[in-house]
């Protein structure tokens, strides 16, 4: 029993509290109630009912407009599924439009792959090709060692570079002298020939080139420069033959520009190989110092052709200056028929005046003849033929005008004086 249970009595004895009581009240039975506190209940309950209607009312408008709700919710969720319909049917076609671009994408990249394929496959056989071609050249440059046929290769690369530079008929290829000796190549100038020696020695340049250390490379550089002095002064004696049309100097041509470096560079006996050269009368070349000597060559051979055709030429221009004085004569000839022709034109143009107009004064005395006479018959104013017959008239002063030299022709005053002496 708790102790909101236990209230004190008047006897101040416990009791237990009652259901109708209050906490600390003794709640008399309903009976025993006054009037106020059941109009208060009563309209507490009045109350209560008004506030349960208006409850019920507000509970029912909410249900209309959830119902409502739900049917605007019930229409946009059947658009929504109708257009996710109409999306799905699009998609699942675009899809199937996908699916074709990825088969007909499949089928051309099997396509590709399978030419990548045969083409690996060309690639593969033409590099087997290739190395096969490559072990051919390896046995090729060992066949090149050999003395001959290394001659035999700067012969061609010479002759095909004269061939590009000069003209046909400024260059031979295997010449021959009286003595027998053969000289590869001659380059003729100035009526006489230049000397090309194409056989140069590259067994011990291989070997240069090839050496594993430096004691044998230098014992091959040793060698190369030997076999090149040997050659410079073979070349000397062989090819420079001046009792036999050649210049004083010949040509070494070297096969190679790197060749041509090392010859540059070395030395035999502590003497440069070019200054050896050079003094020997041998002019070492490489292939772009041969194609610089045979273009100068070839503005040599131009200048030399215009010297050559110089006199031609002279000649040439003194015939044409020959013609050109007489065409100058004859020309002035021209001039001068011109001028008298113009003169004599001048000279019957001023008679040819004159005549007319004596016809014109001959005419105005016709006219002036009222009798009608003529001419030919007697004057009707014997006046008039005493004045024709008259000592002072006469005929010679129109002779005279006749006889005037060409340049005076009459002037109209005098004119307009004879008519008036006629006249009078």
């Amino acid at each position: 029993m708790t102790p909101a249970e236990v209230s004190p009595a008047h006897d101040g004895s416990v009791r237990r509290r009652g259901p109708g009581e209050i906490r600390g009240v003794v709640t008399p039975p309903f009976y025993s109630l006054p009037m106020e506190i059941l109009v208060g209940l009563g309209l507490g309950l009045a109350a209560g009912g008004a506030v349960a209607g208006i409850l019920l009312r507000a509970r029912s408008r909410g249900e209309s407009r959830a119902s409502a709700q739900l049917a605007s919710m019930h229409d946009e969720l059947t658009r929504l599924s109708e257009r996710v319909a109409s999306d799905s049917v699009r998609l699942g076609g675009r899809l199937e439009g996908i699916d074709d671009r990825m088969v007909h994408t499949h089928a051309s990249n099997a396509d590709m792959a399978r030419d990548i394929f045969d083409t690996l496959g060309d690639v593969r056989r033409a590099t087997t090709t290739v190395a096969e071609q490559a072990r051919e050249f390896s046995s090729l440059q060992d066949l090149l060692r050999a003395p001959k046929a290394r001659g035999g290769l700067g012969e061609a690369m010479l002759e095909e570079l004269l061939r590009q530079v000069l003209p046909p008929d400024s260059f031979s290829t295997q010449y021959r002298f009286t003595s027998g000796v053969v000289v590869d190549a001659v380059v003729r100038a100035g009526g006489r020939i230049a000397c090309v020696d194409a056989k140069f020695p590259l067994a011990n340049f291989r070997r240069m080139c090839d050496a594993s250390d430096d004691r044998a490379r230098t014992e091959a550089e040793r060698a190369f420069a030997a076999d090149v002095a040997r050659h410079i002064d073979d070349i000397s004696c062989r090819y420079i033959v001046p009792d036999e049309g050649t210049f004083d100097f010949a040509v070494m041509y070297v096969p190679a520009e790197g060749v041509y470096a090392e010859v540059l560079r070395l030395a035999h006996g502590r003497r440069p190989l070019y200054e050896a050269a050079i003094e020997a009368r041998v002019i070492p070349m490489s292939p772009l110092t041969m194609y610089a000597y045979l273009t100068t060559v070839l503005f040599g051979l131009k200048c030399l052709s215009i010297e050559a055709n110089a006199e031609a030429i002279l000649g040439f221009c003194g015939r044409l200056q020959q013609d050109m004085e007489r065409f100058s004569d004859e020309y002035e000839t021209l001039g001068k028929h011109v001028g008298h022709a113009q003169s004599k034109y001048e000279e019957g143009r001023v008679r040819l005046e004159r005549l007319r107009g004596r016809l014109e004064r001959v005419t105005d005395l016709t006219h002036e003849d009222p009798s009608g006479t003529g001419l030919g018959g007697a004057p009707a104013d014997p006046g008039a033929s005493s004045v024709l017959h008259a000592p002072g008239f006469s005929r010679a002063p129109a002779d005279a005008e006749l006889a005037e030299p060409a340049g005076a022709p009459e002037s109209n005053g005098a004119r307009a004086g004879t008519n008036a002496s006629l006249h009078s």
